[in-house]
């Protein structure tokens, strides 16, 4: 079972990502903000295997976020979720082949498919 971070500002988001995740199957850990991931990766990064992270956060953003999480736990898988699909151009820049992006809003079987192409 594959273990997610899940880093979204917005409560009643974030419960829905996390019953989507759960349901299935997967183990999720749950931060409400940027420097909240950081922490968690710092703790015990090795353990999470998909970091799944809203790109507008209140304190930093979660192109900032991947680049930290990167430098801590360099073998994690990076989901980007927007509900601006114009940031699909910015994110062309940033992208790495371990970073995928997904836009808002999205069904379960999306979700879904986008963590199966990171973990295989």
């Amino acid at each position: 079972m594959a273990k997610i971070l899940l880093v979204e500002d917005l409560s009643a988001s974030r419960e829905l990502y996390s019953t989507m995740l759960q349901n299935l199957k997967y183990e999720v850990v749950e931060a409400a903000t940027g420097e909240e991931a950081l922490k968690l990766i710092k703790q015990d990064g090795a353990s999470f295997d998909v970091l799944v992270t809203d790109l507008v956060l209140p304190d930093i953003g979660g192109l900032e976020l991947a680049s930290g999480v990167y430098k801590l736990s360099p073998k994690i898988k990076i989901l980007i979720i927007s509900g601006y699909t114009e940031d699909m151009v910015i994110l062309e820049d940033h992208l790495k082949s371990n970073t995928v992006f997904l836009a808002k809003p999205f069904e379960v079987a999306s979700l879904n498919a986008k963590i199966q192409e990171l973990i295989g």
